[in-house]
């Protein structure tokens, strides 16, 4: 960074050397910094305030990951969010029309987290991404419509189990958790037994055919036997089933005849009563015990009324009188709280099994993992029938062979599509330019080349009739510009970083899209700046990335800006005229075109008509190297004589004879007509 630059310098220099809207990127390169600067590093022999010489800063991935930055996510709408339309639900968002919209056919939580990772780091191990394309494959042939219906509807039953999980570690599992796991654990048994009956050449199945082991039967027995689902959702607690515990199904008969044996001794008490007392019922209170309840008689009003020959008086409240006698000692004594025993037997037995299913959390968590993945294949095998996509040939020689391409979005909404071909043959034309009318689908183009590349390196099948396609390591874009005000960048100094990171960090298996770069300043700055980058790129003459480049800057081709180069091909999107119709075939041709026809764009958008032919008056005159005078040239001409003599006359008063105020108030000072007159 050149030392003279100012603070605001540094920081807009700084945002073209790394993401900034990448939060990652930025706190790992702090991280890194600080050792580096805790460590000094390659500083020796100088003072402690020397800073760590960094020579150059660059970005690279690990996994295999293929890098792609938000905005150019953002400019190919993988991800695009709509707001809710009613103000009340304003905060809540959907996923609108994007790539990840239509592909997204999860049937699990979990299978749709895993497809979004999915869609943000794209992948360059042609390996792993062949056993996905094989998988997709599979599940796309009419032949196994039924074993993937059946598992799609497997699948419907898996739940979130790692979150299961975290609740049974702290003992907060619910009756619906435990019915979820039972769920999730037979399903993924019969996922398994059919993944075994299924080809072992299918990476997805021989991994699920090795995972789901015996442990999930042992699970889902040990589930099945213990756990009373039933019994559980009416009181909404974990009940064991009958014939588990002897005590605890013991427990459970005298809690259950509990009723009949309080009545039995309620009668028993009754009958020691005189005939004043004529009813009497024994009732339980967890901090009491066993209490006989007896109504108040008409003589019990102080506190000596209410002993009783052979009772031991506890309390009177409503009108009821509670005492202990022997028999509700002696059932203290036998019965004691059974119903809290019993729950605390049956929290002891659910917590055994919580111990046995947390020790075989490692094969739930392995069920998880391949289900989402088998979640994520399935969706893009359904999708890929749905919309006509086909298999992708990947390879590592750099070569793009594409017939017959569609843009995945823009097909849905338009009927016909029209699809061209991409081609770059490794060698020669790796730099397409790209000219043509407005609005003749140059950008749609270029998109789709993007978006085509983009989806076979996350394992979808693509939008096209056939296609060869090269690993590539990075894509780039200057299409979209993500304007904010809270980056303290202009328009054009967006583009440029997006340009920047493009020339700098690009390499032969890069791709690199632009559309209309320099447009955000003057003609001559932004066409000089678009033909420098060209010309760095073309100077790398075999080791150029794949670059598609749309402009309306037709002088560059005019004026021979570019050297020629077997790198270099022109194309454009083939139109008809009709007379004074323009018609767009949005075919791709080899050439170039010489106008935009903006003039008939115009038109389209409703733009007067008088004002259409002065601006095609103005572009011919300037073409043409003429000068352009005003149409309203005459009227000034009067106005500059009628000018001239008022001034004449001014010059020839005597100021101390004549009336100056009259003069000026007749000639000079301006009135509401003359003031529209000259405004026009």
């Amino acid at each position: 960074m050149p030392a003279h630059f100012t603070d605001k310098e540094r920081s807009i220099y700084s945002t073209s050397l790394l993401p900034m809207d990448s939060a990652n990127t930025i706190r790992c390169l702090g991280a890194l910094c600080k050792y580096l600067d805790k460590h000094r590093v390659n500083v020796e022999l100088e003072t402690s305030d020397v800073r760590v010489p960094i020579l150059a800063v660059k970005t690279f991935s690990l996994d295999d990951v293929m890098i792609i930055d938000d905005n150019t996510l953002s400019a190919l709408q993988v991800f695009l969010k709509e707001y809710h339309p009613s103000a009340y639900k304003a905060s809540s968002t959907r996923e609108g029309l994007s790539l990840f919209g239509i592909c997204n056919r999860t049937r699990t939580t979990i299978g749709s987290r895993r497809l979004k990772l999915w869609f943000l780091q794209p992948l360059r191990d042609i390996t792993v991404l062949q056993k996905r394309i094989n998988a997709v494959e599979f599940l796309t042939s009419t032949r196994h419509v039924d074993v993937v219906q059946s598992l799609v509807d497997c699948l419907r039953h898996v739940k979130n189990v790692p979150r299961i999980l975290s609740r049974m570690t702290s003992a907060h599992a619910s009756v619906g958790d435990w019915q979820s796991l039972y769920k999730t654990v037979c399903n993924a048994i019969y996922i398994g037994d059919a993944c075994r009956a299924l080809p072992k050449e299918i990476d997805i199945f021989c991994k699920i055919a090795a995972t789901f082991s015996d442990d999930l039967h042992r699970i889902a027995n040990l589930i099945n036997k213990i756990v009373d689902f039933e019994e559980s959702k009416s009181q909404n607690k974990f009940v064991v089933k009958t014939g588990v515990d002897e005590e605890l199904d013991r427990k459970k008969q005298t809690y259950n005849n509990l009723p009949d044996l309080m009545t039995d001794v309620a009668r028993e008490e009754l009958d020691k009563f005189g005939s004043e007392i004529e009813e009497c019922a024994v009732v339980y209170l967890p901090q009491l015990g066993y209490l006989l309840a007896v109504p108040c008689t008409a003589h019990m009003k102080e506190a000596q009324d209410f002993e009783l020959d052979g009772l031991e008086f506890v309390f009177w409240n409503d009108n009821t009188a509670h005492y202990k006698s022997h028999k509700t000692k002696e059932l203290d004594a036998r019965l004691g709280d059974t119903q809290c025993e019993i729950t605390d037997q049956e929290t002891a037995i659910m917590h055994k099994l919580q111990s046995v299913i947390l020790e075989h959390c490692a094969v739930l968590l392995a069920v998880m993992e391949h289900a989402a993945e088998l979640d994520c294949l399935i969706s893009f095998a359904l999708t890929a029938k749905e919309c006509n996509y086909i298999k992708p040939t990947l390879n590592e020689d750099n070569v793009f062979n594409i017939k017959g391409s569609r843009h995945p979005l823009q097909e849905l909404c338009v009927n016909p599509f029209i699809p061209n071909d991409i081609v770059f043959d490794g060698i020669n034309g790796r730099m397409k330019i790209l000219t043509g009318p407005n609005a003749s689908g140059k950008s749609v183009y270029i998109k789709q080349v993007a978006l085509i590349v983009y989806m076979a390196h996350i394992g979808s099948f693509i939008p096209a009739e056939s296609a060869i396609i090269s690993i590539t390591d990075r894509i780039f874009s200057r299409v979209h510009t993500r304007e904010s005000v809270s980056v303290n960048l202009s328009t054009f100094m967006i583009d440029l970083n997006q340009v920047s990171m493009a020339l700098r960090c690009c390499t032969q298996q890069s791709l690199i899209i632009v559309d209309e770069f320099g447009k955000g300043t003057s003609n001559v700055d932004g066409l000089a700046l678009l033909s420098s980058s060209l010309r760095y790129w073309l100077r790398m003459d075999t080791q150029c990335p794949k670059l598609i480049v749309s402009t309306h800057f037709h002088s560059l081709i005019q004026q021979q800006l570019l050297p020629d180069s077997p790198q270099l091909q022109y194309q454009t999107m083939e139109v008809m005229h009709d007379k004074d119709e323009l018609v767009f075939l949005y075919q791709l041709k080899d050439g170039h075109t010489s106008s935009s026809y903006a003039s008939h764009i115009a038109a389209v958008a409703n733009i007067p008509a008088e004002l259409i032919a002065r601006a095609q008056e103005v572009t011919e005159l300037f073409r043409q190297g003429r000068p352009i005078h005003r149409i309203d040239s005459a009227s000034t001409e009067t106005r500059s004589k009628k000018y001239a003599a008022i001034v004449s006359q001014f010059l020839d008063l005597d100021l101390s004879k004549d009336d100056v105020v009259g003069f000026l108030n007749h000639f000079v000072l301006p009135t509401a007509d003359s003031m529209e007159d000259s405004y026009r």
